[in-house]
């Protein structure tokens, strides 16, 4: 089985996959995912909250697999070795937390998944370089060019998308849902995002980053629930 969440910030948003909360992990087992659609928040500083929090999910049931989002520590992240798993490349974290990297496609329970991390940090003014901010944190052009590389290879056809932000199209949506909107706000992953919507062909596309939940097929905003794929 396979389960979808949104923005973990860990140890912010967490709670939602605690045993009250997600109830159904007490059947899983490690051939069965969950996967945060980016900002998992584990690696941001190697402290007590890391280690704490390291142990529990490393116990968990199931394999944990996150993209990265925008509130990551990417010069973390970026250090740690890169394998090759389910026909895509990771970075391990624990024996069953992964990492799913930019511009992949992973094959998994008999269905493809193409991944592409990243956004814009819109409170970056606030923020500290190397601290609480890293420029990594938007897909450079290789990471774009591997990402549109890869799909060729499967013909520009998955079954899945999984991404932190969303492609332009989407925006719509939520601007349709928010009380204020940045018209002049930096959407340069959303533009990247939605050159590769145009080219390829997908069922859904899963998102997170906008800290809401909403369906309007086939885009999919995850925030708060967890979502099993049928």
């Amino acid at each position: 089985m396979i389960y979808l969440t949104g923005d973990t910030h860990i140890p912010i948003d967490i709670d939602k996959l605690s045993s009250k909360s997600f109830p159904e992990q007490k059947q899983l087992t490690r051939d069965d995912f969950v996967i945060v659609l980016g900002d998992f928040g584990l690696l941001w500083r190697e402290d007590k909250t890391y280690r704490y929090w390291l142990d529990i999910l490393s116990h968990r049931r199931y394999t944990l697999l996150f993209i990265d989002g925008n509130h990551e520590n990417f010069d973390w992240l970026n250090s740690l070795p890169v394998e090759s798993w389910h026909g895509g490349h990771v970075h391990r974290i624990a024996e069953n937390i992964l990492h799913l990297m930019r511009g992949e496609v992973f094959e998994i329970d008999g269905n493809t998944f193409f991944t592409l991390g990243g956004a814009v940090s819109h409170d970056r003014i606030y923020r500290t370089e190397g601290i609480s901010w890293w420029p990594q944190e938007v897909p450079s052009k290789a990471e774009i060019d591997h990402a549109i590389d890869t799909l060729a290879r499967y013909d520009n056809q998955v079954d899945y998308v999984l991404t932190h932000t969303c492609p332009f199209d989407a925006l719509l949506e939520i601007r349709l849902r928010v009380n204020s909107w940045d018209r002049y706000g930096n959407y340069s992953v959303e533009k990247a995002l939605q050159a590769i919507n145009d080219t390829i062909h997908y069922r859904d596309w899963y998102f997170g980053h906008w800290h809401m939940d909403f369906d309007h097929n086939p885009y999919h905003a995850m925030y708060n629930r967890v979502l099993r794929l049928e």
